[in-house]
């Protein structure tokens, strides 16, 4: 099978949380990691899958959800 881009959604969705300032919209967040994989088609489901699997799995991220209705997220510290 064919890879869809040169890096993973985990590895973009990693870079494009580096590069969000310490509180930013899911929303930005989402159109960050389609940029760096130069797939504007890749679901919402498959990034915010891999970002949970940064948080809970791998421990290299952690954030908070500060507004639901706005989707807008806070940059936490790793425990």
């Amino acid at each position: 099978m064919r890879k869809k881009s040169a890096i993973t959604v985990k590895e973009a969705a990693k870079m494009a949380y580096d590069s969000m300032p310490d509180v930013y919209h899911g929303i930005i967040f989402l159109i960050e990691v389609r940029r760096i994989l130069h797939r504007p088609s890749c679901k919402d489901g498959s990034i915010d899958k891999r970002l949970r699997e940064l948080r809970y799995k791998d421990k290299v991220i952690n954030y908070v959800c500060i507004n639901n209705d706005l989707s807008i997220y806070k940059k936490l510290e790793v425990k």
